[in-house]
């Protein structure tokens, strides 16, 4: 069967994950774990669709430096087809792991341009996928408004968004004007989501619950080891439900919408249990690159 195409607007980081194996105390030299990776919520979230089969296209903003080339590879490795715009520099994000699994980010992101709406033009008939983080630049209205005017069905994922930053973000929000949100608990409540007027999925440590339409539908996680690193865990669970909505009518119905959740919490736990937002588990389809 061949999915409808997805088009993924967002960013696409070099992640710089740092696990301490102490705690960290000014002016001391602490030993660390260290390792880059790439990440970045909207490449998190193409590639995992790019993993269920679905062909992908991520447009976000890439500069020509090395962190630029280590996305761009890890990308075309996935069969991710890219449509870069251009950028000062690539961003970067510095992950500090604790040892409850849960971490700390510290961020710099590459301004994702309004012509990224010209970029997702024309690439699909299908599903734009909308990162939250590019919602929360100073041209974010003008981003979601011309993102809103493409012909897809739009699905925004949820983001952390500090409370001053919380109005502007909702405004882009409603401007973007979302058929589907897909959130975690907390930033569904924080930023009462369900005002937004879009069909509802969320998220939380003991699973999902999801409304679309007159359709609901729950799955909690299952047992097994605790989790070591959350880090695109919540990216996982949104391009896994997408994908399992794809070949599914609008609004879905009980039984494709349950389908969908319950693969979307399997493979939110898995990834959750691995370390790196982009690692590969049990579950994910095998790639075929793209020539």
């Amino acid at each position: 069967m061949t999915h409808p195409e997805v088009v993924v607007a967002g960013d696409a980081t070099l992640d710089v994950h740092v696990s301490p194996m102490r705690p960290v105390a000014a002016g001391s030299d602490v030993p660390a774990d260290v390792r880059m990776r790439p990440g970045g919520q909207g490449a998190n979230l193409a590639v995992r669709l790019a993993r269920q089969g679905v062909g992908v296209t991520l447009v976000c903003a890439l500069a020509d430096d090395p962190a630029g080339d280590v996305i761009r590879a890890a990308l075309a490795a996935d069969g991710v087809t890219l449509a870069a715009l251009p950028a000062e520099a690539t961003g970067v994000i510095v992950v500090l792991g604790g040892e409850d699994g849960e971490r700390s980010m510290l961020s710099h992101r590459a301004v994702l341009s309004p012509l990224a709406a010209d970029a997702a033009a024309g690439r699909s008939t299908g599903w734009l996928v909308v990162s939250g983080y590019p919602l929360l630049q100073p041209d974010a209205l003008r981003l979601a408004g011309r993102l809103a005017a493409l012909p897809m069905r739009r699905v925004l994922v949820g983001c952390a968004v500090a409370n001053d930053a919380l109005a502007a973000w909702l405004a882009a929000a409603r401007e973007l004007r979302p058929d589907l949100v897909i959130a975690n608990r907390d930033e569904a409540e924080t930023a009462h989501l369900d005002e937004l007027g879009a069909a509802l999925a969320i998220t939380d440590a003991s699973g999902a619950e999801v409304r679309i339409g007159a359709a609901r539908a729950s799955a909690a996680t299952t047992g097994g080891s605790a989790a070591v690193d959350t880090t695109g865990a919540g990216d996982a669970f949104a391009a896994r439900l997408v994908a399992g909505l794809l070949d599914a009518g609008w609004p879905p119905d009980e039984v494709q919408l349950q389908a969908a959740v319950t693969g979307a919490v399997e493979l939110a736990s898995a990834v959750a249990r691995v370390r790196g937002a982009q690692a590969e588990v049990v579950g994910e389809r095998p790639v075929t690159l793209r020539r």
